[in-house]
């Protein structure tokens, strides 16, 4: 190999997938064996810092969990009290319609029994002094069959 190694051969060796080739040409090459060298310690420096941030990080997370926000629980008493109220109206709620229905039907039944009394009249109310001054009937009525018989 007469150049050196080209950024695919690079990301081949640091992926694991070095060939005899590669491994001569970088033992031969000052430069790409530097460049190699310098590559691997920013790979492993990087790789130290982000474990011990993620070491950092999970401490926190169990800071955290363990301590738990006042916020967060003052919301979990805030839907429990709406819960409570809201399981407390419904009975009311259920209370008050059947009142307006119970109330709403005596009104229906007195306004229909009203109607009934002045269905089955035989003659409208107004009409009933006409009544006693006419006799219904086709032939004579009792009273006057009495006076002509003496």
């Amino acid at each position: 190999m007469n150049e050196h190694l080209s950024p695919e051969e690079i990301s081949l060796w640091f992926a694991g997938g070095r060939t005899a080739e590669l491994e001569r040409h970088a033992a031969g090459c000052a430069e790409c064996g530097a460049r190699l060298g310098r590559m691997d310690s920013a790979l492993a420096e990087f790789r130290e810092s982000a474990r011990s941030w993620s070491e950092a990080q999970s401490e926190t997370a169990r800071r955290i969990v363990w301590n738990r926000p006042v916020s967060h629980m003052a919301r979990r008493w805030v839907l429990v009290a709406a819960s409570l109220v809201i399981l407390a109206s419904g009975p009311a709620y259920w209370r008050t319609r059947q009142q307006a229905r119970a109330a709403e039907m005596a009104h229906a039944d007195a306004l229909l029994q009203q109607v009934d009394a002045e269905i089955s009249r035989a003659v409208p109310q107004t009409m009933e002094p006409l009544v006693s001054l006419v006799t219904w009937g086709s032939g004579p009525s009792e009273e006057s069959q009495e006076k002509e018989l003496p």
